[in-house]
């Protein structure tokens, strides 16, 4: 059995496209999905309807996606938030049929393969990536030390198997052999604890300062599988040009300049240099109320895009 293992679409469609279409061609005949489709970028309903007529698929929720979610459970008419207007806008995009679906899909999953090795399906491994909280597993801080002082993309890799068999022994309380994980949009393939540890990472909004599209080809043969880390050209300047054109709740154009800031750059930077702002206007709350979140919006010194 071949898997293509794909996390955090974010609504960018055509990234999307591309990946599953060169998993086909590289003989994917199942698909494994780790959460965070829709928002972000405004193709939510293309995107979820994508991922309906996948093959073989098993998709869980991500964090971003149980947002959006819960707001049927009050099914409000208007959104007061001006920070929370993202969430709004989407769950009222989304037709019924894909509301219906991702709200069908669990928060985890667990799937044996052929060769009998155990995949656990997860967003993301709080034990490695924030308690404690290791730079390397975070993209604002990951981002921070590749401003201050540059590395590979390899380097990177090996600081995260670094961190990971540091927390060995609480990692091996975390179901499967093979754990798959988003969530922080950093690619990383590593071992701890006897297990597998795989990020294909994020095919939407990649932060591993590589701006080609994530994901994996996970091999399922013999007695150890093999697995492949990919990445794929896309037409960026199609997402880019969407996310321009637009306009559908207050300070989408601020919101659309963080996002294209991130896919030209491949880096966190700027998301993470705004929500530190945000939080000392702010003073830490979340959300943050209009008059503060204003302030925040208005006062921060985006780099033009």
């Amino acid at each position: 059995m071949t898997y293509a293992v794909i996390s955090d679409i974010h609504g960018n469609l055509p990234a999307f496209r591309a990946v599953v279409a060169d998993a086909k061609a590289k003989g994917a005949t199942a698909f494994l999905l780790l959460g965070d489709y829709v928002r972000d970028i405004p193709f939510p309903n293309e995107v979820a309807d994508t991922i309906r007529g996948l093959p073989n698929c098993t998709a869980i929720l991500g964090n971003g996606d149980i947002g959006v979610l819960s707001l049927d459970k009050t099914r409000p008419a208007s959104c007061a938030l001006d920070q929370m207007q993202p969430n709004f806008w989407c769950y009222r995009q989304l037709s019924q049929d894909n509301l219906d679906f991702l709200l069908s899909l669990p928060e985890t999953a667990d799937l044996e393969t052929p060769g009998g090795k155990l995949l656990h399906l997860s967003h993301s491994i709080p034990l490695i990536e924030h308690s404690p909280r290791l730079w390397v597993f975070h993209s604002g801080d990951y981002a921070r030390k590749m401003e201050h002082s540059p590395f590979t993309f390899e380097e990177g890799l090996h600081a995260m198997q670094s961190a990971a068999a540091k927390h060995a022994d609480a990692i091996a309380g975390h179901p499967g052999d093979i754990c798959l994980f988003g969530h922080n949009h950093l690619q990383f393939l590593g071992k701890a604890a006897g297990k597998l540890l795989l990020n294909p990472g994020s095919c939407g909004l990649p932060l591993d300062y590589d701006t080609r599209a994530p994901y994996a080809i996970l091999h399922d043969g013999g007695n150890e599988p093999r697995i492949e880390l990919r990445r794929v050209e896309y037409d960026r300047n199609e997402t880019i040009g969407a996310i321009r054109a637009f306009s559908g709740f207050p300070h989408a154009g601020f919101w659309g300049k963080l996002h294209i800031a991130a896919l030209q750059s491949g880096s966190d930077i700027q998301t993470s240099r705004f929500w530190g702002h945000a939080r000392k206007v702010g003073g830490g709350k979340f959300p943050m109320e209009n008059g503060a979140w204003r302030e925040a919006v208005e006062t921060f010194g985006l780099t033009a895009t």
